[in-house]
């Protein structure tokens, strides 16, 4: 037999498995083609653009983090665990009003086979498939938590915007954000950026008499040998302002280890730096193990939430 000839039969056996293997390449390349190469700051663009918090998070070599942060969520968080090993990176925001929960909107950058995610949700009590105006859509019925899968390579969640979500991912809005926030979310594994300061920290500093000038603030989270080095920048209006921004922090930092009762608090603080920079706030030094950095995120969401109105007087009798 020549080497460059193949027998008909041998060649019609092995057709329909080229046939198939350059099926699966065809659909690999659409699916590619159909979601652009955004950088993590404008993927930003497709969640809300008035939340109190966005975050960048690289899941690469911190799945076992995020696995541990949803192990005591319930029966239902086994099934988004499942997908932490498919995901590469989330970009998420939080948003918080008064008198109001909570309401959290993620994007998933990796892997995702919507067929073998429908089935799994589809086959799960939990979980309900409903349709909106711009696309369907999982629904964890016990906590509200919507789920979708638009595209191979994108995964939605939120607690109440998935729709909002849906309509925005293929062509987001542009989120104007500070350059050194947009670079800082390409080469740091965890950044958090609040484009104001919250009002709820606000009205606290006014009733003790203190204004706090922080136009914007982010921190980043660099993973390291045992856990995370922190840094954070605050950006005010003048030189002066920086200067008052580092004594209210200093007092602010001490208060807040207090307050989560963190250990070693001397030895911490020493190897803190604050100082201003121009118009800027800067914070070096800052160090939390694995165990320590999501409950620090959680910490971070619950200051930033408006404190419960307090209860009403009972009438006077007559």
């Amino acid at each position: 037999m020549s080497a460059t000839r193949m027998p008909f039969s041998i060649f019609a056996r092995r057709l329909p498995f080229a046939l198939l293997a350059a099926g699966l390449l065809l659909c690999a390349l659409a699916s590619c083609a159909t979601v652009p190469q955004r950088s993590p700051s404008e993927w930003l663009g497709a969640l809300p653009e008035d939340a109190t918090l966005y975050a960048s998070f690289a899941v690469a070599g911190s799945t076992d983090l995020v696995k541990k942060a949803l192990k005591d969520a319930g029966p239902g968080s086994q099934d988004i665990a499942t997908l932490v090993d498919m995901t590469k990176r989330l970009v998420c925001s939080v948003t918080i009003e008064k008198g109001k929960p909570a309401q959290f909107s993620v994007l998933a950058q990796g892997g995702y086979p919507a067929g073998i995610i429908s089935g799994r949700l589809a086959g799960n009590k939990d979980w309900r498939q409903a349709t909106g105006p711009s696309g369907r859509y999982f629904e964890w019925q016990k906590v509200g938590i919507q789920v979708s899968v638009p595209n191979g390579s994108l995964l939605l969640a939120s607690n109440g915007a998935i729709d909002s979500l849906l309509g925005r991912w293929g062509a987001p809005i542009p989120l104007t954000i500070p350059p050194d926030v947009a670079q800082d979310m390409k080469t740091a594994d965890l950044v958090l950026y609040m484009p104001e300061l919250p009002g709820n920290l606000a009205e606290s500093a006014a009733q003790k008499g203190m204004r706090v000038p922080i136009q914007e603030v982010w921190m980043d989270a660099v993973k390291g040998k045992g856990g995370y080095d922190i840094s954070g920048t605050a950006n005010t209006g003048s030189e002066q302002e920086a200067k008052l921004l580092t004594l209210v922090l200093r007092l602010g930092i001490v208060a807040w280890m207090k307050s989560e009762n963190v250990q070693n608090t001397a030895e911490i603080l020493k190897s803190i730096k604050l100082s201003p920079s121009g118009v800027q706030v800067k914070l070096t030094g800052l160090h939390f193990s694995q165990d320590q950095i999501i409950p620090m995120f959680l910490s971070l969401v619950k200051n930033l939430s408006p404190a419960p109105p307090p209860p009403a007087a009972a009438p006077e009798a007559e």
